[in-house]
C-alpha cells in the first residue's frame, strides 16, 4: 500500500525587538536573512511600545466601528487605484488567478493612505471623532517599526557603498505607505445544491460559501515589507483569531501546483502562531516583490492566501466565523528605481529597472481589474 504523504510543518523564525532582549542586531539580521531567504516570513516579537496588544486591540475596535457603517457611506469613499486609498467592497478585489475564481475576494477593506481623513467615511452620524487620530498614530508607529526592520535588512545584505541607510533612506513617511483594515465577513456554508446555483452575480444577502470560494486568493505582496497584525487575544486572554492564512511551501511531494505557473509542486500550509509572546505583542512580517527585485532575489516574496476554513463539523447552512486583520505596507518612494543588488552589493542590472511608482500602478491595475493587456516590465521579468 502507498505510504500517505504528510504535509510539512511550517516553522517561522522569530526576532525580538524589545530593548531587554538578549538578541543583538547582528543576531536579529542573521535570523531575518535566513527566514526571508527561505520561508519568506518572520515573526517579530515586542515590535514597539506603541504597537502592544492593547494598541492592536484598539485598532481592531476602530476597524469594527468603520465596517459597521452603512454600505452607502462606505462606498462614498471608494478605493482609488491611483492613490491606493479608500474603501473596497465585497468582491471588489480579485487576488490570484482570476480564471479559476467564481467571484472576487470575500472581504471588504479600508486602505488608509497618507491623508487619513479622506480614506474613511466622515459622516458625523456614524464616525467616532477619535478614529482619525488613532489610525494616524498607529500608522506612524508601524512606519517607524518598518524603518527599524529595513535597518536590519541593510545589515543582513551587503548594500552599495556599504550605505547603512540604503533601504531606510528610500522610504518617506506620508509618501505612499498604506494601512489596511480588512474584514472577512461570516457567511453560511453552502449545500451542494446551493453551490451549483450560485454565480458571480450572487449578492451578499444570498451568498453561501462554496468549495471554490476564497477570502483572498494566492498572491505576493508588492512593497518592500508587510506588517500583518492578526486579531490579538482579548484582555481576559481569550483567543480571538480565526484561522485561514496559508503559505505556499515548495516540495516535490506536494498536492498543489505553485501559483506562479512554474509547474512546481508544493503544499499550502497554515501559518503557525508565534511562541512565547508577551503583552508586547507580535507582527508577522514578509517582503513584497519590490524587495525581492531590489535584493536581487536574496529575499523572497512568498505566495500566500486566506482560505475559508472548512471544519469537519460545519454543516451546510452553519455559519463560518468572520475574520479581521490589519496590514501595514512599507512601499518605497515612487521615484526609487528597483535596481537589484547582488551578494557583493553591486547593482546586478545596469539599466531598464522599473520604478517603485510604475510598479505600484501596475500591481494596483492587476488587482482591481484594470490591467487588460498589461505586461511586466522587462527588468521585472529578468529578475523574477
Amino acid at each position: 500500500m502507498p505510504v500517505p504523504v504528510t504535509p510539512p510543518t511550517l516553522h517561522i523564525p522569530a526576532i525580538d525587538l524589545s530593548p531587554s532582549s538578549s538578541q543583538t542586531d547582528s543576531e536579529r539580521a542573521s535570523i531575518l536573512r535566513s527566514a526571508l531567504a527561505t520561508v519568506g516570513f518572520l515573526h517579530v516579537l515586542n515590535p514597539s511600545p506603541s504597537l502592544t496588544r492593547s494598541h492592536v486591540r484598539d485598532i481592531f475596535a476602530a476597524g469594527s466601528s468603520l465596517f459597521d457603517i452603512p454600505l452607502s457611506d462606505k462606498e462614498a469613499v471608494g478605493f482609488d487605484v491611483d492613490t491606493g486609498a479608500g474603501y473596497t467592497s465585497m468582491m471588489g478585489q480579485t487576488t490570484g488567478d482570476k480564471s479559476k475564481r467564481l467571484r472576487g475576494d470575500l472581504k471588504e477593506s479600508f486602505s488608509i493612505g497618507p491623508n487619513t481623513a479622506v480614506s474613511i467615511p466622515q459622516s458625523n452620524a456614524h464616525s467616532d471623532p477619535t478614529i482619525v487620530n488613532r489610525l494616524e498614530e498607529f500608522r506612524e508607529a508601524c512606519f517607524e517599526t518598518g524603518l527599524r526592520l529595513l535597518d536590519l535588512f541593510t545589515i543582513a545584505l551587503k548594500t552599495p557603498d556599504d550605505d547603512p541607510a540604503y533601504f531606510r533612506g528610500k522610504h518617506s513617511y506620508g509618501n505612499n505607505e498604506s494601512l489596511r483594515l480588512i474584514h472577512y465577513p461570516a457567511f453560511p456554508r453552502a449545500s451542494a445544491d446551493e453551490q451549483g446555483a450560485q454565480t458571480k452575480a450572487t449578492g451578499w444577502e444570498d451568498l453561501r460559501i462554496g468549495d471554490k470560494d476564497i477570502r483572498a486568493g494566492a498572491h505576493q505582496d508588492f512593497g518592500s515589507a508587510t506588517l500583518l497584525f492578526q486579531s490579538p487575544p482579548g484582555e481576559d486572554g481569550t483567543d480571538t483569531a480565526v484561522e485561514g492564512l496559508e503559505i505556499f511551501v515548495v516540495r516535490e511531494d506536494g498536492d498543489a501546483e505553485a501559483p506562479d505557473g512554474s509547474g512546481r509542486k508544493g503544499w499550502w500550509v497554515p501559518t503557525p502562531k508565534p511562541e512565547g509572546v508577551s503583552e508586547g505583542g507580535s507582527i508577522l512580517v514578509n517582503v513584497g516583490v519590490s524587495m525581492e527585485i531590489w535584493s536581487g532575489t536574496q529575499f523572497r516574496a512568498t505566495w500566500h492566501r486566506v482560505v475559508c476554513p472548512n471544519p469537519p463539523d460545519l454543516e451546510p447552512g452553519q455559519v463560518l466565523p468572520g475574520r479581521k486583520s490589519v496590514v501595514f505596507f512599507m512601499i518605497p518612494n515612487h521615484d526609487v528605481l528597483l535596481t537589484p543588488i547582488d551578494a557583493s552589493g553591486r547593482p546586478a542590472v545596469a539599466e531598464g529597472c522599473i520604478s517603485s511608482g510604475d510598479f505600484f500602478k501596475l500591481r494596483m491595475a492587476r488587482s482591481y481589474g484594470k490591467d487588460e493587456g498589461a505586461q511586466p516590465a522587462p527588468a521585472m521579468q529578468a529578475v523574477r
